[in-house]
């Protein structure tokens, strides 16, 4: 590159210096730009370089912890394959009689070849008890082993089963026909057998297996008994099982027992009536077999006397005035009755009398009227009488039925002997009462 220096030429060297200088400067600028766009591009080069080699870096990296984790992998099975190798030579030919624990640590057992020599064992025990099918008597068993007792083998030239009994064969197979000389437990002799002989015989229905020592066993129709429980029964011949209650009750109707057939009939009853109108000796009889209905069911014909009674007047006055159903009587005296003292009640019946005595000396009777032991009064209409009342010391009230005037009622509750006077209409009876009686009474 020139420098422009315009019209004439330089006046000193020193200038001239200074230009070259700059001159050159310049050129040396220009060459370290052109240097430095070289190393730009160098730059260049290499960061692509570095650009690409990063990559391939990053790739062989991942390509590393791959391989390593192959690695581990191809380690962890080849353990497991040698644990599975060990575990398959256990399961395979672990020694027999001996138990083996699989790598799991859990799993146990035998191997197959315990189990194939187990088979074999006892497949040669087997073959050593059943030598098989065989066309003459063996005298060694199949693996040429003397026989054990208890060996076996069929014939085939006279189809019979055999059995070794130590010293010799015996034919073990059943016939047709077995004789007592081939039953070496039996004690009964030929004849006695034969009685069980009955498969000659053919049953019909119904039949029964029976057995006499004459005829031995037969087949026979059952003895035929009578249902008719009236006529004489042979129980011998009919088991205790089948007599139910059923059985009997379903023929009671026709069931006739006399006396004579009850032989413990007297250690119960005697010869006693059924009468009860006449003497009973009542020792003779159970208190157990009387009961309420067996007299009651008889009581329509139940006939007692006052002489039967021996403490009848301790209940009842016996009196000539007293009427009586029985008989045709005549009331020739004012008939009459007696209370005896009662703290809790002063009741008159009025089937019996009109005319009554009472004294009470204590607690709270209430004066009540009823008719033969009951509260109805309507069989009691137009009975009247009398009643003389002696109270000592009651407090005396009135039922519901017992019409009295509060002023009479007031007088018969004060210490006192009254006469009260009453009537019936056959649902109240009404009651009057005299003042306290002074006299000398009855």
């Amino acid at each position: 590159m020139a420098i422009f220096r315009g019209t004439g030429s330089a006046s000193a060297t020193a200038d001239q210096t200074t230009i070259d200088t700059v001159t050159q400067a310049v050129v040396d600028a220009e060459a370290a730009r052109d240097l430095a766009e070289d190393y730009k591009d160098d730059a260049q080069i290499a960061k692509n370089a570095a650009e690409a080699l990063y990559g391939d870096l990053a790739a062989v990296s991942t390509a590393k912890t791959d391989a390593e984790t192959a690695a581990t992998t191809a380690t962890t099975k080849a353990s497991e394959a040698s644990d599975d190798a060990a575990d398959a030579q256990k399961l395979a030919l672990n020694p027999v009689d001996s138990e083996f624990t699989l790598s799991d640590g859990s799993t146990t057992g035998y191997s197959a070849l315990h189990y194939n020599t187990q088979t074999q064992l006892r497949y040669d025990n087997f073959d050593d008890r059943y030598l098989g099918s065989k066309s003459v008597e063996p005298s060694v068993d199949n693996d040429g082993d003397p026989l054990i007792t208890g060996a076996m083998y069929f014939d085939t030239t006279d189809n019979l089963m055999y059995v070794w009994t130590g010293s010799g064969w015996v034919n073990v197979t059943p016939s047709s026909t077995v004789t007592i000389s081939q039953v070496t437990d039996v004690t009964s002799n030929s004849s006695e057998l034969n009685i069980l002989d009955v498969s000659a015989q053919t049953p019909s229905d119904g039949n029964v297996l029976t057995y006499t020592t004459a005829d031995g066993l037969n087949w026979a129709t059952p003895s035929t008994e009578t249902n008719d429980l009236t006529a004489s029964v042979t129980w011998a011949n009919v088991p205790d099982a089948n007599i139910t209650q059923s059985s009997v009750t379903q023929h009671q109707a026709a069931l006739s027992i006399t006396e004579s057939q009850i032989s413990d009939l007297q250690t119960y009853l005697t010869t006693e009536t059924n009468d009860l109108t006449a003497a009973v000796t009542w020792a003779n009889v159970p208190d157990a077999n009387i009961t309420q209905s067996s007299v009651t069911q008889h009581q329509a014909a139940l006939s007692i006397t006052e002489s039967q009674i021996s403490d009848f007047g301790t209940y009842e006055p016996v009196d000539t005035d007293i009427l009586r159903a029985d008989t045709a009587d005549t009331i020739t005296a004012p008939m009459r009755g007696t209370i005896t003292d009662n703290t809790t009640s002063l009741t008159f019946d009025m089937i019996t009398t009109n005319n009554f005595k009472a004294a009470v000396s204590s607690g709270t009777p209430t004066l009540t009227f009823q008719y033969n032991s009951t509260s109805t009064l309507t069989n009691a209409e137009g009975q009247s009488g009398n009643i003389y009342l002696n109270n000592t010391g009651a407090t005396i009230s009135a039922d519901t039925a017992v019409f009295i005037s509060s002023a009479d009622l007031t007088t018969i509750n004060t210490a006192g002997k009254y006469w009260l006077s009453y009537f019936c209409d056959g649902t109240n009876v009404f009651v009057a009462v005299t003042p306290a009686l002074t006299s000398q009474g009855l």
